[in-house]
């Protein structure tokens, strides 16, 4: 043990080495300065495409969404920086650039009066606002959606409220691919699972490092969603965090330099009541210390005749800037949810398919007395170090501490007519610690530009656990409402002993980097590797992994047009098989990735789209074989799944945008058992369709009145991987209207709007979804 801490810490002790090395290497040898800050408007808000040109120089730059603009390479002395856009007031301001400085410029704000204003929205919002891919995460550095070789998609801030969503699982069905989302099993009752490039997927990603998928949020904190495909094994790790398909990360809310936020109340069917506030303030004059706060209450009845939702929110969030070049990050999130889990097992019904079940959709077999009870609280840290003008460092902590109390409620068909009540209570905690280490920056050999990203990445997961279950009544189509007695259940799981109890004990420490080199302006390619160690001490059992990643990208016009290749790689750490009685080592499964396609940004950001291409190959699948009544692990499969996905998002003309996608899967046993060989694995539907068109009124009296309209398809699936009984396609279709102003929204949304009845599918269990229901929101901002 203090050989492996002795060969740990001198590991460490050469990556700092290497990070002093580069320190001083790129300040001695950089001559040159460069200018950050930000940009609003006098309402306080960013101010997105503003000009700002180092006067005399072509040196200049264009702020992003976030009001913010870097400019690089600035000789040193006196200069003169000049804001403009057109309906805003130019500003010009003098700054003194010192030799390898870095210069935040204290806030500009440009003036305008109410028909100058009205013109700088009219023209910001010509790009599109469900287009906005800019994202530190994806790469894990500042690199470009035309530069990047990987596809991903974002699920924008200004889509999430014309959606007017309330739950995070509602809204992961707007990127290309995604289909399936439902509760999974073993998340307490918050953890989602979906299916993404025809692989499970759940969400264990926030603001670019891991926690629990048990780990409960709410929809009020986040800022964006982003889905990044593929089997990214070699930035994120697959053991632990991410999928074949990919990774879903969500980017909370974090504060920012002027005071404002926003109080909602969104009601509506199935007796909804949800109350939301966003609080943000500077603390100081100097504007250097920022606070905000995200909190909501949910109330909500099931879309049945039981099941009651009780949640409560709150994510208070910290921003330090230190100095000009440290800059401190910390936010908690504590979260108290209870509601039900209720899944269907129609596996031995005989039927095939779920059109066949005798069940009434508004009927969920279930008890307002019988839910889940979560209670989370999440810390996250970030330390961010300008070395230089070319080098930063990121140091990142995340804790994840979750108490469950579950109770899942398994409908275990015996026919299309009659079920079985079988409940299984879980007690349990997860605790998940993540620490990441990041170096970030620029440099030369001879002529090559290099981006670079090198980190250590150590991943802790415990979780002492207990299950017990028992079988509570039999409930019928005939008889759909039997009463649930509280106590009788409580006298049974009394008298029930545990068939299992145990702690997951795993963690795993990589080691990574990614290295972006541009051989000229038009083509680069991306180098990246991930060694992973493993580590599963409950099992006693250890691998280790090398993951390899290779991207290529050709800019045929300059960002606006690339062709782009990538090779990439996932795993997953399986533990020893056991069913002999004697240990049989397997390795690790994994996965392969090549993928091509196109990537386009045009008409000045109001056309962007990608169209790829990818084909996956899983080997050294396992699969479970019952061989005399003993369930044993063989190691001898392999799947396939190929495909194409369209993202089109588009402006056509001023407040009018389009997002939608298309997505096609063809997913196989290739080897294996006979009885699936050839087969589609489970709950991997062939097509997905998302779509959502809304139309906000630019000019005149009813400014700000807008309509919008999408829909949801998806294709179907089995629930087994035999491919016996079938979830039918279905296609949803929502349509909404609102009110926006400066200081108010008022929102109407119609989701379901055809009474579609339609399941989500996990394979072995599937779920019932909301029906028909309207939402209505008021929101006042300040």
């Amino acid at each position: 043990m203090i050989k492996k801490y002795n060969l740990i810490n001198s590991f460490f002790k050469k990556i700092f080495a290497i990070a002093i090395f580069l320190a001083y290497f790129t300040g001695v040898a950089q001559e040159k300065g460069y200018v950050t800050g930000k940009v609003f408007t006098s309402d306080n808000e960013p101010a997105s495409f503003v000009n700002v040109i180092v006067k005399n120089t072509n040196k200049g730059s264009v702020t992003d969404e976030n009001g913010k603009y870097t400019i690089n390479s600035i000789s040193p002395g006196e200069h003169t920086l000049v804001f403009s856009l057109i309906g805003l007031q130019t500003k010009s301001i003098n700054i003194t650039v010192k030799e390898g400085e870095v210069i935040t410029v204290k806030n500009i704000v440009l003036n305008e009066n109410e028909e100058q204003l009205e013109e700088v929205v009219l023209e910001a919002k010509r790009k599109n606002k469900f287009d906005q891919k800019q994202t530190e995460f994806v790469s894990r550095m500042p690199l470009k959606n035309i530069e990047n070789p990987q596809v991903y998609s974002v699920i924008t801030g200004e889509l999430l409220k014309e959606l007017e969503v309330t739950d995070i699982q509602s809204t992961l069905q707007n990127a290309p691919g995604i289909s399936n989302v439902m509760q999974g099993i073993g998340s307490g009752g918050v953890g989602v699972n979906l299916y993404l490039r025809g692989f499970s997927a759940d969400i264990a990603m926030r603001n670019g490092i891991g926690a629990s998928v048990r780990t409960g949020t709410d929809q009020s904190n986040i800022e964006r969603i982003e889905v990044i495909k593929g089997p990214s094994g070699t930035l994120f790790g697959t053991s632990i965090v991410s999928s074949y398909g990919g990774v879903i990360n969500l980017v909370t809310k974090k504060p920012y330099e002027t005071f404002g936020g926003a109080v909602s109340y969104t009601t509506g069917s199935n007796n909804l009541s949800r109350l939301t506030v966003d609080f943000n303030s500077p603390l100081n004059k100097e504007e250097t210390v920022l606070f905000r706060v995200n909190a909501a209450k949910h109330n909500e009845h099931s879309f049945q005749d039981y099941g009651l939702v009780r949640n409560w929110f709150v994510a208070p969030s910290l921003t330090y800037k230190a100095t000009d070049k440290l800059t401190l990050n910390v936010e908690a999130e504590i979260y108290n949810n209870n509601a039900p889990s209720i899944y269907f097992n129609v596996a031995n019904t005989g039927i095939s398919s779920m059109n066949e079940l005798n069940y009434n959709f508004e009927n969920s077999y279930g008890s307002d007395y019988l839910s889940n009870e979560n209670k989370t609280f999440n810390v996250f840290a970030e330390a961010k170090y300008q070395i230089s003008n070319k080098w930063t460092s990121q140091t990142v902590f995340s804790k994840s501490s979750v108490d469950n109390s579950t109770n899942y409620l398994f409908l275990d068909f015996a026919d299309a007519n009659e079920a079985t009540r079988r409940i299984m209570n879980i007690e349990s905690q997860f605790n998940v610690t993540q620490i990441q280490q990041n170096f970030i920056g620029e440099f030369k050999i001879g002529s090559l530009k290099n981006k670079l990203v090198a980190g250590i990445d150590y991943y802790d997961i415990k979780t002492p656990y207990r299950r017990t279950q028992f079988n509570y009544d039999t409930i019928s189509a005939d008889n759909p409402q039997v009463d649930f007695n509280p106590k009788k259940y409580e006298n049974m799981l009394g008298e029930t002993d545990a068939f299992r109890v145990g702690t997951r004990d795993q963690s795993s420490f990589s080691i990574y980097a990614s290295d972006v080199i541009n051989f000229t302006d038009k083509f680069s390619a991306m180098l990246s590797l991930r060694l992973d160690n493993y580590n599963d001490r409950e099992q006693d059992y250890k691998q280790s992994y090398l993951a390899p990643k290779l991207g290529l990208v050709y800019q045929i016009i300059n960002q606006e047009l690339s062709v782009f290749a990538n090779y990439m790689n996932g795993f997953t750490n399986v533990a020893p098989d056991m069913s002999s009685g004697e240990e049989v080592k397997l390795n690790p499964e994994y996965a392969t990735q090549i993928e091509g396609g196109i990537k386009a940004e045009l008409l000045k950001g109001k056309l962007s789209t990608t169209l790829s291409y990818y084909d996956i190959t899983v080997n050294d699948a396992v699969r479970w074989e019952n061989n005399g009544g003993v369930w044993s692990q063989i190691q001898d499969g392999k799947k396939s799944s190929k495909g194409f996905e369209l993202e089109f998002i588009a402006t056509p003309v001023k407040g009018w945008n389009i997002v939608a996608g298309y997505a096609n899967n063809n997913s196989e046993f290739v080897e294996g058992d006979d009885s699936i060989k050839g087969n589609t694995p489970y709950a991997a539907p062939k097509t997905t369709i998302n779509f959502w068109s809304s139309y906000k009124i630019p000019l005149g009296s009813i400014k700000g009145l807008g309509f919008g309209v999408g829909l949801n398809h998806v294709s179907d699936s089995f629930v087994d991987d035999q491919n016996t009984l079938l979830v039918p396609s279905y296609t949803i279709l929502n349509s909404s209207v609102f009110l926006d102003k400066p200081t108010y929204r008022i929102g109407v949304k119609f989701n379901n709007i055809s009474d579609e009845k339609y399941w989500s599918n996990m394979g072995s269990y599937v779920q019932p979804q909301k029906t028909v229901n309207t939402v209505v929101s008021f929101t006042y901002k300040f």
